[in-house]
């Protein structure tokens, strides 16, 4: 927390800095949600959170060698994100593989939640957990400062950007659309990263350098209620960063979101011309509940810079609420159609079904 303020403080020097405060607990009344890009890109979507509006912001980073992971999720109403009544209503939560291939599970409830908004950049501090995160004004730094006396847990993530941050169907310009599906944000901040993580957790390290990513959902209404499925992920796969989201709405109906660059330049960012689809056991599309697929086969038509195409192949389950939910890190391999095929790892999930 210390970093935090210093380096706020530093920061607030040349820019002005905004704060705002969350209870841990349902404010009443008609929460109104932000869906497109009108102001600092991470800052908080909701002017306050009742009982169904909700907003996380999510951090992950996965080894180069696709062995060890992190991912970090910090929450206000996880309750209207989940749907299970027993969560905390602000919570961080923490979840880790190792070399050794364990894994390791936290969550930590918080009390009053402040971010504090400078430039595009949103940097927080969850009261009673031991976690806060900064992240600079112009989106290139993300940095988690971890203490957790409950679960003995400190140490370390940073994300240094590549590549520049993305609305859900092109660049972020003013107005563009933060939509998924109906009352569904997505502010993709950190699309790819260089990572470092220096972690302690209970006792057992966790250290090493990868591939990170960062962005933020939200909604006015339960997630569940609107969400018919999604899979969601990103990879590195030689010089291209990909970054995917193949929704169905409650409807049924398919939305597509696709983003690639290459060495920290955008080659794509557009709707409707990125497939996901699964790939050997359980390969059904729609995913069926409980029915978890070997990888993933990605095809991004990405006009005049080529079709894109990329094999994922499940390393590990990082992480598995059955029968609606399974995060992975795994391998990649492809790259542009007619040219070189390359090699990478990724993170990714499913949810829905």
């Amino acid at each position: 927390m210390l970093y935090f303020l210093l380096t706020l403080s530093l920061v607030g020097l040349a820019q002005a800095i905004s704060v705002d405060i969350y209870p841990p607990y349902p404010i009443n009344g008609s929460s109104t949600a932000q869906y497109t890009v009108d102001g600092p890109f991470d800052r908080p979507k909701l002017d306050f959170f009742n009982q169904t509006s909700y907003q996380w912001w999510y951090i992950d980073a996965v080894s180069s060698d696709v062995k060890q992971s992190a991912v970090f999720v910090f929450a206000i109403n996880s309750i209207g994100a989940s749907g299970d009544p027993a969560s905390p209503f602000n919570v961080v939560e923490v979840n880790v593989a190792f070399e050794d291939g364990t894994l390791g599970a936290a969550a930590v409830p918080a009390g009053n939640v402040v971010i504090a908004t400078v430039g595009d950049g949103a940097s927080g501090i969850f009261n009673g957990t031991g976690y806060s995160w900064y992240e600079s004004s112009d989106l290139s730094t993300f940095y988690i400062d971890i203490n957790d006396p409950v679960n003995n847990i400190t140490g370390s993530l940073k994300l240094s950007s590549i590549g520049p941050h993305h609305a859900q169907c092109g660049p972020a310009t003013k107005g563009a659309s933060l939509l998924v599906v109906p009352h569904l944000g997505w502010a993709n901040s950190i699309p790819d990263a260089d990572a470092v993580v220096d972690i302690n957790f209970n006792g057992k390290p966790l250290k090493f350098t990868g591939v990170g990513y960062h962005d933020s959902n939200w909604g006015d209404q339960g997630l569940l209620e609107q969400l018919g499925t999604w899979y969601w992920g990103h990879t590195r796969v030689g010089p291209y960063g990909v970054v995917w989201f193949d929704t169905t709405d409650i409807n049924g109906v398919e939305h597509q979101s696709g983003y690639v660059s290459k060495h920290g330049a955008v080659l794509a960012e557009s709707c409707g011309s990125m497939s996901v689809r699964p790939t050997g056991q359980n390969s059904t599309y729609p995913p069926l509940p409980g029915a978890s697929p070997s990888g993933f086969h990605i095809v991004y038509d990405m006009g005049p810079a080529g079709v894109l195409e990329v094999n994922i192949t499940n390393y590990e389950t990082v992480e598995n609420t059955e029968p609606l939910y399974e995060r992975w890190v795994g391998t990649s391999v492809g790259g542009i159609r007619g040219r070189e095929v390359h090699n990478g790892v990724g993170l990714y999930e499913w949810l829905g079904g």
